[in-house]
């Protein structure tokens, strides 16, 4: 099965991580690291290999960035998509049983000197993922979205994360699970170091590295608390959020003791953060947003402030929508590999309903199909493929192309058609009886070589394709490769035996994953963190 993520506009760099079934995501993971608008394959100074994007979309242009010099080598170029509503980076690798996470960067770089980061969408087979606007960032700032594909008994084995301590630059190559831990930056709060040798972290079930453990940050004493800043949307959704606390001083004379609180409620027992191991703590099955308080407040007996080490942050998507229905899929490669014009379009035709195909409408309940075809003026040359497994059809206008040799039989056999327009094209033959004798069927075949037509005269050659330019990806000069439709769909089942066990997990914007604010209760004192990804 393929996976199509859908990206408008812009998009850095793309990984994928394939995790084939077994008791943790990590077993058998299999890593693609696409540089996006690079053409070459190399591998950086943290040993990941890049591999460049030729093979996985068919549309786009390569850019070189701008003020990238402080920045790693894959930040250099970006694929910018200046056509089409919307643009999808095909993997086809994929089988329906894998457990799948996707992590898509981007860095705006001012590569086109207009100083206009863009605003889009992210979109995951077809499914919402989140809306991304760059120009809520930094210009220099390389901006992380993460998303987990999995059953609900797996959701949230695979964890993405962000760092409360202050020093560390980012650790991902140290972690099993490919969790990127990135550090905080901030006023009023105090950055401290453990004095453990070594911190055993076999007691956390969720195994965060011994490097994210080696820091903490501590409000500056027990009447300040620290709070959490989340970054969830704006409305609730299911989250999990997991806590680590490691005590950083081998405590013998003060006591460190503190709660974890949603909404100034206690959530958590009193914690006692080990000195030399690690606690802990999950937020579950609950419902949360951006309005929602998670802190961490001293009790009433201990005698030194509340401490964090790292935290992770997962919202809980809805169940996945059922992709476009098999039959329009197959009839639909079959268009696209007959005809090398409609191979820019990826992804699947109908999802997400705003950003259908530009030349297909579609159904809007249950699994959706396909029922119209508008390829009028395509520039569309040769003979009709076989596509009548498209069975919805209510509409198929393919007039003003270049088509030829005998109108084809199947065109008669859609059950649904009312309009059928072949009109200023160059068939020729005579009309199949199963269309001249089709009384509900409006039906335009003007301007043919048919039999007793005057045949058009043939239509100027296109000119030739522009030399490749060093900028550009080369991809539409290779030999066009097969549709990528033809391995993005399994046969879906009837509606009444269709399995909505598939959801979507996603970790909030990585960019300003980790923030903490810190207030007494007198002064409430906002201080943001600012993490940047470094891969």
């Amino acid at each position: 099965m393929s996976s199509q993520i859908t990206m408008l506009l812009i998009v850095k760099t793309l990984l994928v991580l394939l995790l084939a079934s077994s008791k943790y995501w990590c077993v058998n993971a299999v890593f693609l690291s696409i540089d996006c608008g690079g053409s070459d394959s190399y591998t950086d100074t943290n040993s990941i290999k890049w591999v460049g994007d030729d093979a996985y979309v068919r549309n786009g242009e390569s850019q070189l960035v701008q003020f990238s010099s402080s920045l790693p080598e894959v930040v250099n170029t970006l694929r910018a998509f200046p056509t089409l509503r919307r643009n999808c980076y095909t993997i086809n690798s994929l089988d329906g049983g894998q457990r799948i996470l996707v992590r898509a960067s981007f860095y705006y770089g001012n590569y086109d000197l207009k100083n206009s980061p863009p605003t889009f969408e992210l979109q995951f087979d077809g499914n919402y993922w989140t809306k991304v606007n760059m120009s809520e960032y930094l210009s220099l700032e390389v901006v992380d979205y993460e998303v987990a594909k999995c059953t609900p008994m797996l959701l949230l084995v695979m964890l993405s994360s962000g760092k409360a301590g202050l020093h560390l630059e980012l650790i991902r190559l140290l972690d099993a699970y490919d969790r990127e831990w990135a550090p905080g930056y901030g006023f009023g709060l105090e950055e401290v170091t453990s004095e453990a040798v070594s911190i055993d972290v076999g007691s956390a079930e969720d195994s965060p590295p011994e490097t994210v453990l080696k820091n903490a940050t501590t409000a500056n004493n027990t009447l300040e608390y620290i709070r959490l800043i989340t970054n969830l949307p704006d409305f609730d959704v299911p989250v999990y959020i997991t806590t680590y606390f490691s005590e950083v001083t081998q405590q013998k004379l003060q006591r460190r003791s503190f709660q974890l609180c949603v909404d100034d409620k206690p959530y958590s027992e009193p914690i006692v953060p080990p000195f030399g191991s690690v606690a802990e703590v999950y937020i579950t099955n609950i419902t949360a947003s951006s309005n929602t308080s998670f802190t961490l407040v001293a009790t009433s007996d201990s005698t030194l402030p509340p401490l964090i080490n790292a935290f992770e942050v997962y919202s809980i998507g809805d169940a996945l929508t059922p992709g476009t229905h098999f039959k329009d899929v197959e009839g639909l490669a079959a268009l696209q590999m007959q005809f090398q014009e409609l191979l820019a379009w990826t992804g699947d035709p109908c999802l997400p309903s705003a950003f259908t195909w530009e030349w297909v409408e579609c159904s809007t309940h249950g699994i959706p199909r396909v029922t119209a075809l508008n390829l009028s003026s395509f520039g569309l040359f040769g003979s009709l493929p076989d596509f009548s497994s498209m069975d919805a059809l209510v509409i198929i206008d393919l007039h003003n192309n270049s088509l030829d040799g005998p109108i084809p039989d199947f065109l008669g056999s859609f059950p649904m058609l009312k309009l059928l327009d072949l009109s200023d094209n160059r068939f020729n033959g005579t009309i199949p009886t199963s269309l001249s004798t089709n009384k509900k069927l409006e039906f335009r075949v003007s301007g043919n070589c048919l039999s007793g037509m005057s045949c058009p005269p043939l239509p100027p050659l296109p000119p030739p394709p522009p030399p490749p330019s060093p900028l550009k990806s080369n991809s539409e000069n290779k030999k066009a490769p097969p549709s990528p439709l033809m391995y993005s769909n399994h046969k879906h089942p009837p509606p009444d035996e269709y399995n909505f066990d598939d959801y979507t997990t996603t970790r909030t914007a990585s960019a300003s994953a980790t923030n903490i604010d810190i207030s007494n209760h007198l002064l409430f004192i906002y201080v943001l963190f600012l993490s940047f990804n470094l891969f």
